[in-house]
């Protein structure tokens, strides 16, 4: 049996033995005000809103803003920034060429029509900060004039669609109002900001709004939308734009129900498809399946019923169903549920 000054000593030795386990899981537990928290490799960058720039360039970081306020024609909204999953900015009115931008459009009214095809190309070299300005002009009730304003935006959104070095991963808005996707609805209007303030890791940036493309937060919530795609929109012909935009590596959730109806086969079949009949099918998919792609120009994936996975780009996503031997017409809707987020 120990002693008492026995027990004293093993209960000190077990106690300043512990001391240093103690130490280091109070360490952990509190780390300082400020400090960068434990996560794994990648994974705050990921969450990180992404800054798309004109120029083609990126910048991660936390927006330096509480709020936007929007003027909509219904007045003027305030849309806190934690609600915020995407916004696209319409290009901004280029002031700096503002002078020379109204001068050429002045040309375009004119009786002269060497004039007005010099103006013509003059508006075309100036690109797409002109935009807002011939916008404007589409009501015109001069006939020439408004097909020469709706043939110069035509050339002028193609060329800058083009131009967009984001790619499908971001689409341009190429003229009319800024875009902005909330958690609960999306919005068309005009950002009353010149410039937006970005928390990065290389310190708090302050760039203009007009060098700004868009903003996709990397929404960490879920986002549900239900379509119907008929049988007549088969792929790769006549995709159906579900209007939900998808950001890379979020989780994406898609259930489908629902039946097609082949009449000349007398057959029936749900968003899985066929393999009953031979012949060749769209990227090997079975016929009448449901398939989709993020982006106008992703890869192909199957969906059938359920799909469940990490979003393989970002973009738009697009659903169509795959058409049946030889293009025969399938009556019928598939009733398709998304949920993209965390």
């Amino acid at each position: 049996m120990a002693t008492p000054l026995r027990t004293h000593i093993f209960f000190f030795y077990g106690l300043f033995a512990l001391l240093p386990l103690a130490t280091a899981f109070n360490l952990h537990a509190q780390e300082k005000p400020g400090s960068k928290p434990s996560t794994t490799p990648g994974s705050e960058k990921e969450s990180q809103p992404i800054f798309f720039l004109r120029d083609g360039s990126r910048i991660a970081g936390q927006p330096g803003f509480n709020s936007l306020q929007v003027k909509t024609r219904y007045g003027i909204l305030t849309v806190p920034s934690g609600d915020l999953i995407r916004l696209r900015l319409a290009p901004r009115r280029g002031d700096e060429n503002k002078e020379q931008i109204e001068l050429q459009i002045q040309r375009l009214r004119g009786e002269d029509f060497d004039e007005r095809e010099a103006a013509m190309d003059a508006l075309r070299k100036l690109g797409e900060p002109t935009l807002p300005y011939l916008v404007k002009l589409t009501r015109s009730e001069d006939d020439e004039l408004r097909n020469r304003i709706t043939l110069l935006l035509g050339e002028i959104k193609s060329r800058t669609k083009e131009n967009n070095k984001h790619g499908s991963e971001f689409p341009a808005l190429v003229a009319g109002s800024d875009e902005i996707i909330s958690s609960r609805f999306k919005i068309r209007g005009t950002i009353q900001a010149e410039n937006f303030s970005i928390k990065s890791r290389y310190g708090t940036l302050d760039i203009k709004v007009s060098d700004i493309m868009g903003v996709d937060f990397r929404f960490a919530g879920i986002t549900d939308t239900t379509v119907q795609i008929a049988g007549r929109q088969v792929v790769p012909t006549n995709w159906s734009n579900t209007n939900l935009f998808v950001t890379r590596g979020v989780n994406l959730k898609i259930r489908a129900s629902g039946s097609l109806f082949v009449s000349n086969y007398n057959l029936n079949s749900g968003p899985e498809g066929t393999t009953r009949y031979s012949g060749n099918s769209y990227k090997n998919f079975p016929q009448l399946s449901l398939v989709g792609k993020i982006g106008k120009n992703g890869a192909p994936f199957f969906v059938g019923p359920s799909y469940k996975a990490k979003a393989p780009g970002g973009g738009k996503l697009y659903l169509g169903v795959v058409p049946f031997r030889n293009n025969y017409a399938a009556t019928g809707t598939y009733r398709v549920k998304i949920s993209s987020g965390d």
